[in-house]
C-alpha cells in the first residue's frame, strides 16, 4: 500500500488556487458596469469602443470562471481516483491533461495550479509500490 500524501496535497492546493481564480475572474465581472465604461469615456474612448471594451472583460470573465471551476472539479475528482491505489494512473492522466488544458485554455492565467496539476499528476504514475515478500519469498 503506497501513501499518495504529497499527491493529494498538490492537488487540493491546486483546485483551491483555480477556485480562488475564479473568484478573482468573477471580481472582474464588476469591471463591466456604468462606472467602468464612464472611466474608459473620460479617457478619450469612443461610447462604442467602450462598451465592447466592457463586454469583451465581461465575456473574458465569465470564461475564465467556467474554466477554472471545470478544472477544480476535475482536480476533486481525480483526488476521489487516487483514494483507491488502483487508480492511480488514471488519476495522474486526469491530473496531466487537466493541467495542460487549464493552463492554454486559460491564456496561461492558472499555470500556478496547472504547474501543481502537473506534478501531482506525474507523481501519481510514476510512483509504484514496493512489493514485500514474506518468509517464503511471496509477494504481499
Amino acid at each position: 500500500m503506497l501513501k499518495r500524501t504529497a499527491e493529494k496535497v498538490l492537488a487540493i492546493i491546486g483546485a483551491v488556487l483555480f477556485l480562488i481564480f475564479a473568484g478573482w475572474s468573477a471580481l472582474g465581472l464588476g469591471g463591466s458596469d456604468e462606472a467602468a465604461t464612464n472611466e474608459l469615456l473620460n479617457q478619450g474612448f469612443t461610447q462604442e469602443d467602450a462598451s465592447m471594451f466592457t463586454d469583451l472583460v465581461n465575456g473574458m470573465s465569465i470564461w475564465l470562471i467556467i474554466l477554472y471551476v471545470i478544472c477544480a472539479i476535475l482536480g476533486f475528482v481525480s483526488l476521489a481516483m487516487l483514494k483507491p491505489n488502483k487508480k492511480a494512473t488514471g488519476a495522474g492522466v486526469l491530473l496531466i491533461v487537466t493541467a495542460v488544458l487549464g493552463t492554454l485554455l486559460s491564456i496561461f492565467t492558472g499555470i500556478i495550479g496547472g504547474i501543481l496539476y502537473l506534478i501531482a499528476g506525474i507523481m501519481a504514475i510514476v510512483r509504484k509500490p514496493v512489493e514485500q515478500y514474506n518468509d517464503r519469498g511471496e509477494t504481499y
